[in-house]
């Protein structure tokens, strides 16, 4: 008796829907019982020719309230005096029909329910619809000494409440999952920015250090370093917009690449060990059957990016060794180390330090590693010492 309306069903001018109006119109071959009411009950031929017609334009004033009228969420002031006029026109219909109907008139209280109950928001239709079958079901009950007023266009009022209580579930669950969507977008978005930001800054800074010192001892050399800071300036531009795009992914080639050239401006020696299959410059192509292998490199690649800024930032290290493989990849060095979890000096687990590390970068490459069923592991590189850094990401 209702018009329920989804996200996927068609509209015009913003209102009513196809299938709304259709699945409203469906109901309304209830009313062929007051019309045959009028028929059959010992009236005079100008009630039945009134039934008839009240019963046609209800149904033409119904259907293009229905079609009219947007969903309940859109409900203005306009649009509630449109219903206001309806619901007169209506129940005006419904008089007139009454003579010829006679108790079978209450066959036409449901679907003012279902227009009050999909029009207007839940707290304010729900119970102005069913007081409109309720009352007069009632009045008529009492009148006619017949519980099938009552009953039979309550089981319709059912219905049309269930119906509009699973639309209302429907929508604020999909309202709730847009939200969390839009929530872990915006968390993804932010962490890549990160990734890309702060590797491309702690590539610029070290260079800009490095060509400061030399712009009285080497000015040709130092000339050089400003010209690479120029360049890794526009393609740290590129890269930002392109993540903010959501269209980089960071290749596992370029980023071994960059990488030793980040280290040695850095005065920290490289030892970059890489399995022979891994040293292909084009990754495997997305959507193929090397699928799983692309996805791979680019969480190694990323896994790289975030420990080499790392490394450049924090650890003080003079030496960092990378090792590459297809199932995983390791980056040491022999900086300061981590923060030690318990704080007493002893040496902790690589679990302890893999759960108290909760930088942002870090806390990205755990999810994406976690979304790949791949393990991200931190701890010291040398466990006796609690020095140097060691990190592993191991391929699921």
């Amino acid at each position: 008796m209702g018009g329920m309306r989804t996200d996927s069903q068609p509209s015009h001018d913003g209102t009513g829907s196809f299938h709304g109006v259709a699945y409203a119109g469906i109901w309304l071959a209830v009313l062929a019982l007051p019309v045959g009411s009028a028929f059959l009950r010992p009236v005079a031929p100008v009630w039945t020719a009134l039934t008839v017609a009240a019963t046609l334009l209800f149904s033409i004033v119904y259907l293009w309230l229905f079609w009219r009228l947007p969903d309940s969420h859109l409900v203005g002031r306009r649009e509630r005096r449109i219903l206001l006029v309806g619901l007169i026109v209506l129940i005006g219909l419904i008089v007139l029909a009454a003579p010829g109907a006679g108790s079978w008139s209450t066959a036409y209280t449901p679907f003012l329910t279902a227009l009050l109950v999909f029009t207007l928001p839940l707290r304010l239709g729900l119970p102005l619809g069913v007081a409109l079958w309720l009352v007069p079901s009632v009045v008529w009950a009492l009148v006619a000494e017949e519980i099938w007023v009552l009953a039979g266009p309550g089981f319709g009022v059912l219905i049309i409440i269930f119906a509009r209580l699973v639309e209302h579930n429907e929508r604020r669950t999909r309202l709730v999952e847009d939200r969390l969507r839009s929530a872990a977008e915006r968390d993804a978005i932010a962490r890549d920015v990160h990734d890309v930001l702060g590797h491309s800054l702690t590539g610029l800074s070290i260079r800009t250090q490095l060509a400061r010192r030399l712009i009285d001892t080497d000015p040709e050399r130092a000339r050089a370093e400003l010209d690479t800071i120029d360049a890794l300036s526009r393609e740290a531009l590129d890269q930002v917009r392109s993540t903010v795009s959501r269209l980089r992914t960071p290749e596992l080639a370029g980023e071994l690449a960059t990488a030793r050239r980040t280290l040695a401006a850095a005065g920290i020696t490289a030892q970059i060990d890489v399995a022979e299959e891994l040293r292909l410059e084009d990754p495997p192509e997305p959507g193929g059957p090397e699928e799983d292998e692309a996805e791979r490199r680019r969480l190694f690649a990323w896994a790289l990016r975030e420990a080499v800024t790392n490394v450049v930032r924090h650890a003080q290290a003079e030496r960092c060794r990378i090792t590459v493989t297809p199932e995983r990849m390791e980056i040491v060095d022999d900086g300061v180390g981590c923060p030690r979890p318990h704080g007493d000096g002893a040496p902790a687990p690589v679990a302890s330090y893999d759960g108290a590390a909760g930088g942002t970068g870090l806390r990205g490459l755990r999810e994406r590693a976690a979304a790949q069923g791949a393990e991200v592991r931190l701890g010291p590189a040398d466990e006796a010492s609690g020095s140097g850094t060691r990190v592993e990401v191991i391929a699921g």
